[in-house]
C-alpha cells in the first residue's frame, strides 16, 4: 500500500457481509479477502456482541491502520495509511455515516436502505473520498454536491429537489 491514501472503504453487516465497498488500489481477489479478514479481527461476528453504536473500533493491517464503526446492524470500516490515521479515519466513516442517517432519515442504518438507493450509497462515498484521497468531511457539503451530481429536471413539484423527489419515491414504494 502506497503511502497516505485511504486504501478501502466497506460496510459490511454485523454477520461480516459485503453490502457495499470499494477499493481504491488495485489489489487481487486474495489480497482483498486479506484486507476483509483484517476488518473481521477488529469488528466481525465474534466482536459484534460487545461492540456498541457509534464507537470507534481500531486496529493494524501490515503497516495500515483499520477504523470500524458499527451503526445499527452495519458495520462502517476504512483502512488508510501514511497521514491516514485512526482519527482522519473516523473523521470519514463518522461523515459518511452521518450522511446516510440524513438522506435515509434512519437513526438506525440497514442493508436494506444502502442497496434499495446503491446509487446515492456509491454517491456519498464517492464525494467524501476520490482515488483514496479524502475530499469532504462535512454532511452538507456532501450533501450539495450530490444535488449537484444529479441530473437535471425542470421543476415539476414545487419544492422538491431531484434529490427530494428520488427520496420521496423510494419512501412511497417502501410504504
Amino acid at each position: 500500500m502506497s503511502s497516505g491514501r485511504v486504501g478501502a472503504l466497506v460496510v459490511a453487516t454485523r454477520q461480516s457481509q459485503v453490502v457495499y465497498e470499494r477499493f481504491y488500489e488495485a489489489q487481487s481477489e486474495g489480497e482483498k479477502a486479506e484486507v476483509r479478514g483484517a476488518f473481521d479481527q477488529v469488528a466481525g461476528p465474534a466482536a459484534a456482541p460487545r461492540a456498541v453504536d457509534d464507537e470507534e473500533l481500531v486496529g493494524r493491517f501490515r503497516t495500515s491502520r483499520v477504523v470500524a464503526i458499527p451503526s445499527g446492524e452495519l458495520v462502517f470500516y476504512a483502512l488508510g495509511s501514511g497521514e491516514y490515521n485512526e482519527l482522519a479515519l473516523t473523521e470519514l466513516l463518522r461523515c459518511i455515516i452521518a450522511v446516510y442517517r440524513e438522506l435515509f432519515k434512519s437513526p438506525a442504518l440497514t442493508a436494506a436502505a444502502l442497496l434499495s438507493n446503491i446509487g446515492l450509497t456509491a454517491l456519498v462515498v464517492d464525494e467524501a473520498c476520490r482515488e483514496g484521497v479524502v475530499e469532504l468531511t462535512d454532511r452538507l457539503s456532501i450533501q450539495k454536491a450530490i444535488a449537484m451530481r444529479l441530473p437535471y429536471e425542470a421543476p415539476m413539484e414545487k419544492g422538491k429537489s431531484t434529490l427530494g423527489k428520488l427520496l420521496s419515491s423510494k419512501e412511497k414504494a417502501a410504504g
